[in-house]
C-alpha cells in the first residue's frame, strides 16, 4: 500500500467566472512499509483554450517549451490513475486540490471512482509540528520541521516532493483513512459549476450591453 502526495497547480484567472483549470499534476508516492519515497509524477495540462499564459508560466515555473507535451485533461487523468495503481491513499497539502480535482472531473464528465481513500494531511502535520497552526502553508511547515526545500515554490513536483519529506518525517503519527468520494463533495461542486455559468452568462451580457 502506498501514500500518493499530490499538488495541483492552477492557470491564473483574470475575467469574473473564468474556471479554475489544472495546469500541473505533481505526484510522489511513499511506501507505507519502507517509508521511503519509491517514485514520482508530473505532467503538465494544456487548458480549454490550449493555451498557458506566460503569467501562469512564470507563477509554476513552468518554460515555455513545456507547453510542447501538454496534454489535454481527460487524457492527463487517464495517464495520472493509471499511475496511481489500484491501491493507495491519496493525500495533499489542506483539501483545495481535491475540490479542484472534482470540479474540473465534473465539468469534463469523467468518473470518479478512483478518487478515493483521501486525506489531508496538512490538518495532522500540522497539530505535530504547531499546537497552535493546523493549517500552516507548506513552507513555513518546512521551516519549522527543519527540511530544506528542493526546487521552487508552487510547481507542482516539487511541492509534492515536499510534502512527501514532510509526511515521511511524520508518518509514524499519521492516520490514514479509508474512504469513497460522498455524493455531497460531487453536488457541491455541481452547485458552483452552475455559479459560474451563470457567471459567465452575466458578463457576457454585460459586454454586450456596453457595446
Amino acid at each position: 500500500m502506498n501514500a500518493v502526495i499530490f499538488d495541483l497547480e492552477l492557470v491564473k484567472r483574470f475575467k469574473v467566472g473564468q474556471p479554475s483549470e489544472i495546469v500541473e499534476i505533481g505526484a510522489c508516492k511513499v511506501n507505507l512499509s519502507t517509508k521511503q519515497m519509491i517514485d514520482q509524477f508530473q505532467l503538465y495540462i494544456s487548458p480549454k483554450h490550449g493555451y498557458i499564459s506566460k503569467s501562469t508560466r512564470k507563477f509554476i515555473n513552468m518554460k515555455k517549451e513545456d507547453m510542447k507535451n501538454t496534454v489535454p485533461f481527460h487524457q492527463g487523468i487517464e495517464q495520472f490513475t493509471e499511475w496511481l495503481g489500484n491501491e493507495y491513499y491519496l493525500c495533499s497539502w489542506g483539501k483545495d486540490d481535491k475540490a479542484h480535482l472534482i470540479n474540473q472531473c465534473v465539468r469534463n464528465r469523467i468518473e470518479l471512482e478512483w478518487l478515493k481513500n483521501y486525506n489531508d494531511i496538512q490538518k495532522q502535520i500540522g497539530k505535530i509540528i504547531s499546537a497552535e497552526h493546523t493549517q500552516l502553508g507548506l513552507k513555513n511547515a518546512l521551516q519549522l520541521a527543519g527540511i530544506e526545500p528542493v526546487g521552487k515554490a508552487h510547481r507542482g513536483i516539487d511541492d509534492a516532493i515536499n510534502t512527501a519529506e514532510l509526511f515521511i518525517k511524520y508518518i509514524d503519527s499519521i492516520t490514514l483513512n479509508e474512504n469513497i468520494l460522498s455524493k455531497k463533495e460531487i453536488s457541491k461542486q455541481y452547485v458552483k459549476i452552475k455559479k459560474m455559468r451563470s457567471l459567465q452568462r452575466s458578463e457576457a451580457q454585460k459586454r454586450r450591453n456596453e457595446k
